[in-house]
């Protein structure tokens, strides 16, 4: 009798082992899942709250919308205009990078060449260049930046 109880100790200890082994594996994947959600999740409200402050402000999301006087300065003529403009498209830029670097996975680089698009003459400005902003951002976002200025 006491050979069959020590067996099935055994065997309980060998099942206890297995089930601790397969749920922390289990465990461990689901937190990878978790993870990545809130990370594509921060990186959606990132992008969202850039889009609301495009949805108020249209003519900075598409410059086209208005006059982008990089020479003098002025949006629309106005040099305050210009100051709002320029904030707009850092916090585009910002916006952009965080989503990047939060879900690598996902197409936010695809977004980000096309919103970027849009302020291609601002970026190949010399007046852009001589910001010094580049230093700002990542090297991924850089490289984004560069290749729009390149591009007019």
């Amino acid at each position: 009798m006491t050979d069959t109880v020590v067996g099935w100790f055994s065997q309980i200890d060998t099942f206890v082992e297995w089930f601790s082994t397969i749920a922390a594996t289990v465990l461990f994947f689901v937190t990878l899942f978790v993870a990545a959600a809130h990370r594509t999740h921060y990186a959606v409200m990132h992008y969202l709250g850039q889009c609301n402050v495009a949805l108020s402000e249209p003519k900075f999301s598409n410059p086209e919308l208005g006059k982008l006087d990089l020479r003098d300065r002025t949006f629309d003529g106005e040099k305050t205009e210009f100051e709002r403009y320029e904030w707009y498209v850092a916090r585009l830029v910002y916006a952009l990078d965080a989503a990047m670097r939060l879900a690598p996975w996902q197409q936010w680089g695809d977004v980000a060449q096309t919103q970027l698009a849009n302020h291609k003459h601002y970026f190949a400005s010399d007046y852009y260049a001589k910001q010094d902003y580049l230093k700002h951002y990542s090297p991924r976002m850089r490289r984004m930046i560069q290749k729009q200025g390149a591009a007019t």
